[in-house]
């Protein structure tokens, strides 16, 4: 019994003192560190306000979310909020836009252009995910219940395998008609 404790312990002294452990929380801190300076290489932060969305020639505020700051954090299975609670977060603008309008997506030329802008629109249960040709986005769905819109931007590698660093915008169309 005495042997099977002291092997317990030894397991346990020896698994709080492994380097791996205190390696990984060194990387994820230089990773964090580093990630503020990979995304502002990248992305000023401030062009990321620039964006807007245009409905009827009038300009709505764009308000988003970084969701990746490097390809680290964007290859990892991260859980994200849930919606609701992003929205409760960054309070998302409501275009009053109905069923077969277009929206568009206006990005200022000094901002980095995205390698791929996909949006998913939500409407109760249902989510759809299409690629924004030409930055509009056409309303559609069922009236009379709110959609959300996530316009992801993603900025990949090289060879396009993986994202490098990803934002996602957000409006609604309270009451689509």
């Amino acid at each position: 019994m005495k042997q099977l404790i002291f092997i317990m312990l030894v397991t346990i002294v020896l698994g709080a003192c492994s380097p791996l452990g205190s390696s990984n929380k060194e990387e994820s801190q230089n990773s964090n560190k580093a990630s503020t300076n990979q995304i502002a290489d990248k992305i000023d932060v401030d062009q990321l306000d620039k964006v807007q969305f245009i409905y009827n020639n009038k300009a709505y505020e764009a308000k988003y979310k970084l969701k990746c700051k490097t390809s680290a954090e964007c290859s990892e299975d991260i859980d994200y909020l849930p919606l609701n609670k992003i929205k409760k977060e960054i309070k998302p603008k409501k275009i009053d836009a109905s069923i077969g309008e277009q929206i568009e997506i206006s990005i200022p030329n000094t901002f980095p252009r995205p390698n791929q802008i996909l949006y998913h629109q939500q409407q109760g249960a249902t989510g759809i995910q299409e690629t924004a040709d030409k930055n509009i986005i056409e309303v559609t769905g069922d009236k009379g219940e709110e959609i959300t819109y996530i316009v992801n931007f993603n900025w990949r590698s090289n060879d396009n395998a993986e994202i490098k660093y990803s934002v996602a915008y957000y409006f609604e169309v309270p009451n689509p008609t």
